[in-house]
């Protein structure tokens, strides 16, 4: 539960400010972090459900040359195979939006500085 106690900005006007955008008083990177993290959780859970149901690794590309077999994130997590892209779901997507929780919160904190700055000026 978020809360809510933080007062608005005093004299703001409603809506976009592009003078405050070019300024770069307004966050416009809070809502893309929210839409970039939709889209890479989903590709996350792809990529882990692929890794577990594809059938291991694949003959393709550079193995029929002798090349290839490098250090992936699925040749780390057991080649790949249903329990390494079971950990790559859980872990891949927790990480991610940790991260993700990390950057919001300190837009989220630079928000709240700003009501403070705003609020105490006489």
């Amino acid at each position: 539960m978020e809360q809510t106690n933080i007062a608005p900005a005093t004299g703001a006007s409603p809506g976009f400010n592009f003078r405050d955008y070019l300024s770069f008083r307004t966050m416009i990177t809070l809502q893309i972090i929210q839409i970039v993290y939709a889209v890479v959780a989903v590709l996350i859970t792809l990529a882990s459900l692929a890794a577990m149901f594809g059938g291991g690794r694949s003959r393709g590309g550079f193995d029929e040359f002798g090349g290839g077999g490098g250090l992936s994130p699925f040749s780390l997590l057991g080649g790949g195979g249903f329990f390494g892209g079971l950990i790559m779901l859980i872990v891949g997507n927790v990480a991610w939006r940790i991260w993700c929780e990390l950057i919001i919160i300190f837009f989220r904190i630079n928000k709240t500085l700003n009501n403070i700055e705003v609020n105490t000026k006489i």
